[in-house]
Protein backbone atom coordinates (compact mmCIF):
# COMPACT_ATOMS: atom_id res chain seq x y z
CA UNK A 1 0.00 0.00 0.00
CA UNK A 2 1.20 3.23 -0.57
CA UNK A 3 -0.20 6.98 -0.31
CA UNK A 4 -0.56 7.60 -3.43
CA UNK A 5 -4.43 6.78 -4.57
CA UNK A 6 -6.76 8.41 -7.40
CA UNK A 7 -8.62 11.09 -7.24
CA UNK A 8 -12.27 12.37 -7.25
CA UNK A 9 -14.20 10.48 -10.27
CA UNK A 10 -11.52 7.53 -10.90
CA UNK A 11 -12.71 4.46 -11.19
CA UNK A 12 -13.14 2.97 -7.70
CA UNK A 13 -12.87 6.41 -5.92
CA UNK A 14 -15.39 8.42 -3.69
CA UNK A 15 -17.45 11.18 -4.06
CA UNK A 16 -16.59 12.61 -1.03
CA UNK A 17 -12.87 14.13 -0.02
CA UNK A 18 -11.54 12.45 2.01
CA UNK A 19 -8.73 11.28 4.09
CA UNK A 20 -7.86 8.06 5.57
CA UNK A 21 -4.98 7.62 8.45
CA UNK A 22 -3.94 4.89 10.10
CA UNK A 23 -2.06 3.85 13.45
CA UNK A 24 1.31 4.54 12.44
CA UNK A 25 0.22 7.77 10.95
CA UNK A 26 0.37 7.03 7.34
CA UNK A 27 -2.89 9.21 5.11
CA UNK A 28 -4.16 8.37 2.62
CA UNK A 29 -6.01 11.05 0.24
CA UNK A 30 -9.29 10.15 -1.48
CA UNK A 31 -9.02 6.40 -0.98
CA UNK A 32 -10.85 3.87 -3.19
CA UNK A 33 -12.95 1.14 -1.81
CA UNK A 34 -10.44 -1.29 -2.22
CA UNK A 35 -8.04 0.62 -0.62
CA UNK A 36 -10.20 1.01 2.68
CA UNK A 37 -10.79 -2.94 2.63
CA UNK A 38 -7.21 -3.39 2.38
CA UNK A 39 -6.82 -0.66 5.66
CA UNK A 40 -9.62 -2.49 7.51
CA UNK A 41 -8.11 -5.89 6.57
CA UNK A 42 -4.27 -4.71 7.66
CA UNK A 43 -5.73 -3.29 11.20
CA UNK A 44 -4.75 -5.32 14.38
CA UNK A 45 -1.84 -5.45 17.11
CA UNK A 46 0.32 -2.55 16.27
CA UNK A 47 -2.12 -1.01 14.11
CA UNK A 48 -5.29 -0.91 15.78
CA UNK A 49 -7.29 1.59 14.54
CA UNK A 50 -8.36 3.64 10.74
CA UNK A 51 -9.98 7.07 10.81
CA UNK A 52 -11.43 8.40 8.19
CA UNK A 53 -12.15 12.03 7.43
CA UNK A 54 -14.57 14.19 5.34
CA UNK A 55 -12.51 16.95 4.26
CA UNK A 56 -15.34 18.98 3.41
CA UNK A 57 -16.85 18.96 6.87
CA UNK A 58 -17.17 21.89 9.06
CA UNK A 59 -14.99 21.52 12.23
CA UNK A 60 -13.85 18.32 11.57
CA UNK A 61 -16.35 16.96 13.18
CA UNK A 62 -17.84 14.13 10.30
CA UNK A 63 -15.40 11.36 10.29
CA UNK A 64 -16.41 7.49 10.74
CA UNK A 65 -13.48 5.12 12.19
CA UNK A 66 -13.01 1.85 13.51
CA UNK A 67 -11.07 0.31 15.96
CA UNK A 68 -10.21 -3.76 16.07
CA UNK A 69 -9.65 -4.71 19.93
CA UNK A 70 -6.89 -6.74 21.11
CA UNK A 71 -9.58 -9.59 22.08
CA UNK A 72 -10.17 -9.11 18.23
CA UNK A 73 -13.45 -7.46 18.31
CA UNK A 74 -14.36 -4.62 16.04
CA UNK A 75 -15.57 -0.89 17.16
CA UNK A 76 -17.43 1.48 14.50
CA UNK A 77 -18.36 4.46 14.71
CA UNK A 78 -19.25 7.83 13.31
CA UNK A 79 -19.63 11.55 14.05
CA UNK A 80 -22.28 13.64 12.01
CA UNK A 81 -21.81 16.95 13.67
CA UNK A 82 -21.23 17.86 17.15
CA UNK A 83 -21.01 15.74 20.58
CA UNK A 84 -24.39 14.96 20.96
CA UNK A 85 -24.26 13.23 17.26
CA UNK A 86 -21.20 10.82 18.08
CA UNK A 87 -22.81 7.13 17.30
CA UNK A 88 -20.90 3.23 18.08
CA UNK A 89 -21.31 -0.11 16.94
CA UNK A 90 -20.14 -3.65 17.40
CA UNK A 91 -19.14 -5.38 14.50
CA UNK A 92 -18.94 -8.86 13.38
CA UNK A 93 -15.99 -8.63 11.55
CA UNK A 94 -13.79 -7.05 9.18
CA UNK A 95 -16.16 -7.20 6.37
CA UNK A 96 -18.82 -5.76 8.06
CA UNK A 97 -16.59 -2.63 8.91
CA UNK A 98 -15.40 -2.54 5.41
CA UNK A 99 -19.13 -2.97 4.35
CA UNK A 100 -20.25 0.08 6.88
CA UNK A 101 -17.31 2.53 6.27
CA UNK A 102 -17.43 2.45 2.33
CA UNK A 103 -21.26 2.89 2.17
CA UNK A 104 -20.64 5.45 4.69
CA UNK A 105 -17.45 7.23 2.45
CA UNK A 106 -19.92 6.73 -0.26
CA UNK A 107 -22.67 8.72 1.35
CA UNK A 108 -25.44 5.47 0.20
CA UNK A 109 -28.69 6.20 2.11
CA UNK A 110 -28.52 2.94 4.02
CA UNK A 111 -25.07 2.53 5.81
CA UNK A 112 -26.66 3.11 9.38
CA UNK A 113 -28.91 0.21 9.07
CA UNK A 114 -26.30 -2.57 8.55
CA UNK A 115 -24.97 -2.53 12.40
CA UNK A 116 -26.76 -1.23 15.52
CA UNK A 117 -25.53 1.96 16.80
CA UNK A 118 -25.74 3.40 20.21
CA UNK A 119 -24.57 7.31 21.47
CA UNK A 120 -21.30 7.48 22.56
CA UNK A 121 -21.82 10.70 24.85
CA UNK A 122 -25.02 9.82 26.89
Amino acid sequence: MNSTTPGPGAPGSLRRPLRARISDGRTFENPSIGLLRDLVYALGPGNPYLVIDRLDAPDGDFYAQTLHRPDGSWIVEYRDGGRNRHYQAAAPGPSAVHQVLAAWALGLPDWRGRLTWQPVFQ
